[in-house]
């Protein structure tokens, strides 16, 4: 299924995008963006993920689907540490309550040489227009209870 038919806005907000000069990609892998033929000599001051995931196999407290996501992130934030300009900054928002606070987003920083240097929580109405919505599944154009959150903020250690 394409994002158009996932995400009623998808192709509203990709043209709007667009003309406010972004560039956009499809196709990136999370842990390999690094090496993407049009990133892999491209540094950047922010790579932001807002709300990392690694799809439905387990229940959300199962420890495989845990480090399932564990393993994303990682590979994402690994990748991502190649791509930093001097001073730059990797941004994670993310759940925290339980079970998400056992994805251990800090730890997981430290173990690819990042450092966290700031956590502030995450308020959805902070962003006008923010829409956000499942990854997946039959509801994936619905939207999910984004809940306790922080945007962990990460730089090279």
């Amino acid at each position: 299924m394409d994002s158009a038919m996932k995400y009623t806005r998808a192709t509203t907000n990709l043209k709007e995008l667009e003309e406010l000069g972004c560039t956009i990609f499809h196709g990136v892998d999370a842990n390999t963006m690094r090496q993407h033929p049009e990133l892999n000599f491209k540094s950047f001051d922010r790579i932001v993920f807002n709300f990392p995931h690694a799809g439905f196999i387990r229940r959300e407290h199962n420890i495989l689907q845990i480090l399932s996501r564990q393993n994303l992130v990682k590979g994402f934030l690994r990748s991502a540490r190649d791509m930093l300009k001097e001073n730059g900054e990797v941004h994670v928002t993310h759940k925290t309550a339980h079970p998400f606070n056992r994805w251990e987003i800090e730890k997981v920083a430290e173990e690819v040489g990042l450092r966290l240097v700031d956590k502030v929580l995450f308020y959805i109405w902070d962003y006008p227009g923010s829409d956000n919505k499942r990854g997946d599944g039959s509801r994936c154009n619905e939207s999910f209870p984004v809940g306790d959150c922080c945007t962990f903020k990460i730089f090279r250690a």
